[in-house]
């Protein structure tokens, strides 16, 4: 061959011995025997799966395969031959273009399968997300998604996956994390403890850990763990250190608040969580009316210990509030966050209830109308309140908002979600995520709602991007796994889907949205009754709120027992959940799908359309409507919402410059 390159598309497996180096310099004979051992276990299973040995770098080894799946057949293969006696191997799987000749591999694939590998621990199986793709039809290959993560000399993030077949070696997300160098500066802050003897300052408590969280958020130094992550641990008394495993982070801050009549006083202590030494420990005494000051201080004695040079550029370049902070308001608003971070229907009417109660205490606190707006958007969107009126009143208080502060640049994004769903101005909701995005880096709450626009615009593949941006920011946010999981539904990759779904439920078991979400990637598969079950287990939790839920109904009119389904669909719409859950006309709708009654859908589909039910902005994208789409009907149907409107797609952002994609 000569020097001729040779290309093709290629599976590329990329293999090491783990500690190779360390052994020749102590015993050089185990260690030829090792490599010989390596060596003859590659060639073996390489010609057993028909692949090619390309080159031996050392201890490492590059093979190349015309399939996906023999690649990784091969390399469960020669892991479990090297079980006993136990050689430390690792393998990366990539698959992609790459060229070659007698002396030399070229190709991004050949790059990637080397840093997957080396993200892989002794025993394991790292693979890309294109091989996840290639090997989704082989029920028989198993594997747990690791997170996305930016690797060297890849310009995009990276989703990778590990292969957890019995026997494999799965490497813990701390592990990963610590070798891309995400948790070197990763922290968790636990909820601070109240130990005032008044029970309702709880709310306060959490509302200073909440905001430590969000300043500390806004650190690019820092990847802060998500607020609901964090407060699993309230009142639970772990060791830093297995909280460090279980979150994955590098640092802890943890502390406690004590109130006496107006004054308070917050303790502080940063810990590393390796070997759980304290790097420094604080005591703040303060009046309640300058409480967001102890929050700055607090924020900067940890940015400090990153980035001490971020600190002087923080103070110079942040503009805060010269207004007291009015310490009744905030302690309601405080209390208006705990009720909003359940995602109950109850929680968020009972958020509404005191978020308004805020600003009548303190017009000035900015933050209230923001959430104010966001609550009746979920009420929108879910149609748990009259839709229109819903969306106008998160409009009024974002107008509201801006006559207090126009420069709030927390107003865009919600702006964004108001134009989409009560005006249906897909443009104009375009528009004002890009204004909410120019210049703001690690801006997760938006990178999600641009995420969720994006799958109302029938394009999953890049929303899945986004949603992977703000999973960047915040690893451990239940929402935002979840969004993950749903964007894969959208996409129909309905495995990966479940496999989010089932990740976020690791980190909370309870969390009625992955178990939705999971219920119906069941049911798109066509697994009637692993989506039965998983429903169960969903009306069950809500037992006490709903009596009878939609889906269920749905898997029963799928399964053919049209009778129960018509009875049940009867009785939720004569108001028989049982509960404070409305049933909506998409409810209503997907059940008439479920029991192939198109006329029915239709009608009650245009009713929620009319009604402005967020809900139905996805019947382009969500699969649950794909038996409407060969109904004219159908294509009337989103042509009259707008649905067909070309948007130029904002990209995820790429070393702070945003591109566009048609």
């Amino acid at each position: 061959m000569g020097s001729d390159k040779v290309r093709q598309l290629a599976a590329v497996i990329f293999t090491d011995i783990v500690g190779y180096t360390a052994l020749m310099q102590e015993d050089e004979k185990k260690a030829s025997q090792q490599l010989d051992r390596h060596r003859n276990t590659l060639e073996k299973r390489a010609q057993e799966f028909e692949g090619k040995v390309l080159h031996y770098f050392g201890d490492g080894a590059l093979t190349i395969f015309s399939s996906v799946c023999n690649a990784v057949q091969c390399s469960i293969g020669i892991q479990n031959d090297l079980k006993s006696p136990r050689l430390p191997l690792r393998i990366g799987i990539h698959v992609g273009d790459i060229a070659y000749n007698d002396n030399e591999v070229f190709g991004d694939a050949v790059n990637i399968a080397s840093r997957l590998e080396s993200l892989s621990s002794a025993g394991g199986i790292i693979i890309s997300e294109k091989v996840k793709e290639e090997i989704k039809n082989h029920p028989e290959i198993k594997t747990k998604a690791l997170g996305s993560y930016r690797l060297k000399n890849v310009r995009q993030p990276l989703s990778i996956y590990a292969v957890s077949n019995s026997g494999i070696e799965v490497p813990t997300l701390r592990e990963v994390e610590k070798k891309t160098g995400r948790l070197s500066n990763k922290i968790a802050v636990l909820p601070f403890v109240n130990m005032s003897s008044e029970g309702e300052f709880d709310h306060f408590s959490d509302g200073l850990t909440e905001e430590i969280i969000n300043g500390l958020t806004q650190m690019d130094t820092l990847d802060v763990i998500s607020r609901t992550s964090a407060f699993a641990y309230k009142g639970r008394n772990e060791d830093i250190r297995q909280i460090g495993d279980q979150l994955s982070v590098s640092h802890v801050l943890e502390g406690s608040v004590r109130k006496y009549k107006d004054r308070v006083r917050v303790t502080a202590q940063l810990i590393e969580t390796d070997e759980g030494f304290h790097l420094w420990s604080e005591t703040y005494d303060g009046h309640l009316d300058n409480i967001f000051e102890i929050q700055d201080m607090i924020s900067n004695e940890i940015l400090e210990k990153f980035d001490p040079e971020l600190v002087e550029e923080k103070q110079n370049t942040v503009k805060t509030s010269t207004l007291p902070v009015d310490q009744d308001a905030f302690k309601t608003y405080l209390e208006g966050t705990f009720h909003e971070q359940k995602f109950t229907l109850p929680g968020i009417e009972k958020a509404i209830e005191l978020f308004k109660k805020a600003i009548d205490q303190d017009p000035h606190l900015e933050e209230s109308y923001i959430e104010l707006a966001l609550c009746y958007c979920y009420l929108g969107i879910m149609g748990q309140s009259p839709a229109q009126r819903a969306f106008e009143k998160a409009e009024q208080y974002i107008e509201k908002l801006c006559e207090v502060n126009s420069e709030n640049k927390q107003q865009y994004a919600v702006t964004a979600f108001i134009e989409l769903f009560l005006n249906y101005n897909f443009t104009g909701a375009n528009r004002s995520f890009a204004k909410s995005l120019e210049n703001i880096e690690n801006n997760s709450r938006t990178y999600y709602l641009y995420a969720i626009f994006l799958n109302v615009m029938g394009k999953p593949e890049l929303a899945i991007k986004w949603m992977e941006l703000a999973l960047q920011c915040k690893p451990s946010s239940l929402m935002y796994n979840v969004g993950l999981g749903r964007t894969f539904y959208f996409a129909r990759k309905y495995e990966q889907a479940i496999e989010q779904f089932d990740y976020t439920l690791e980190l909370d078991a309870s969390f009625l949205s992955a178990i939705d979400g999971k219920g119906w990637a069941y049911m798109a598969m066509g697994k009637e009754e692993e989506a039965h079950n998983t429903f169960d287990i969903y009306q069950n939790l809500v037992s006490q709120e709903q009596e009878n839920i939609p889906q269920l109904v749905y898997v029963a009119a799928k399964k053919g027992m049209d009778e129960i389904a018509t009875h049940f669909l009867d009785l939720l719409q004569l108001g028989g959940t049982g509960g404070r859950y409305t049933i909506t006309s998409v409810d209503v709708a997907q059940i008439y799908v479920g029991l192939e009654k198109f006329d029915e859908a239709f009608f009650h589909l245009q009713r929620a359309v009319d009604d402005k039910i967020g809900k139905s902005l996805f019947i382009n994208t969500d699969p649950i409507w794909d038996p409407l789409k060969s109904d004219p009907r159908f294509k009337e149907l989103i042509n009259s919402i707008g649905l067909t409107t070309s948007i130029r797609a904002l990209e995820w952002p790429d070393y702070g410059i945003m591109k566009t994609s048609d």
